[in-house]
């Protein structure tokens, strides 16, 4: 079962969140399966506690479903609305010293929907956050993704992690095998586990650095046997620092 505590880039969402350095407006793309998990960590440390009765959590939509605007003339339908937020979310809060506003399914509001958000994500009270939770990052409308601090998480199942190559003899044959038998997806998969493998083993730096592989193994901008050397650059014994290296690729 996937991990999302190892996660790297969730666990700079924490640190952040912990330190107050809280955009007004955070999104995050993940599986669907995390965003409960995601609701309750974040609500715990912004508001002080979770439970889903709390006053100053306010939660629209559901993992299959966006929140439709919302009508305030007619009741029905109304509540959990995009409009239901707004006009709740700018009230003071009633426990803790800000509210928190969860909009679910965001890759799939409507546009209607997603302009009725965008004067409170561009001018929120000072006591409101926005989450928005996605799946598909891509989907994320321009307007309301402009106004967020973005993060796409990637969480792999344990049993897809794999042990990173520790000794010369292990990247010889590794270095040998991917030059013959990998594409540029298939360099992106084995990036993806090794992250995983470091994480697993509560190696953030070094998944830190996997990760950045990965991003640059997805832009498909280096060939195959271009990509392998930039990892064993940047994963064997002769590294030294990656920012280096990777000047002129940025």
């Amino acid at each position: 079962m996937s991990d999302l505590s190892v996660n790297v880039k969730w666990q700079e969402i924490i640190s952040e969140t912990k330190a107050m350095n809280i955009p007004h407006c955070r999104a995050i793309a993940v599986k669907s399966s995390y965003h409960q998990e995601i609701i309750e960590t974040l609500a715990g440390l912004l508001l002080g506690s979770y439970r889903p009765t709390h006053p100053d959590l306010l939660i629209i939509g559901t993992t299959d479903k966006a929140p439709p605007i919302g009508d305030p003339d007619t009741p029905k339908g109304y509540e959990g609305s995009c409009r239901w937020l707004i006009d709740n979310i700018i009230l003071k809060p009633l426990e803790s010293s800000r509210k928190l506003g969860v909009i679910m399914c965001a890759d799939n509001l409507n546009k209607n929907a997603a302009n009725s958000l965008l004067k409170l994500a561009e001018e929120p009270p000072e006591h409101v956050i926005l989450l928005f939770l996605m799946e598909d990052g891509r989907l994320f409308l321009p307007t309301l993704r402009s106004r967020s601090r973005f993060t796409t998480i990637t969480l792999q199942e344990k049993h897809e992690s794999q042990k990173i190559p520790a000794t010369p003899a292990e990247w010889v044959k590794w270095l040998g095998d991917s030059r013959k038998g990998l594409d540029a997806d298939g360099m992106v998969s084995t990036l993806e586990a090794w992250a995983n493998f470091a994480a697993g083993n509560e190696d953030f730096e070094l998944a830190e650095r996997i990760d950045t592989l990965r991003v640059i193994a997805e832009k498909k901008n280096l060939s195959v046997p271009m990509m392998c050397d930039m990892i064993i650059l940047m994963l064997g014994d002769d590294y030294t620092k990656y920012d280096y290296i990777l000047d002129d690729i940025w």
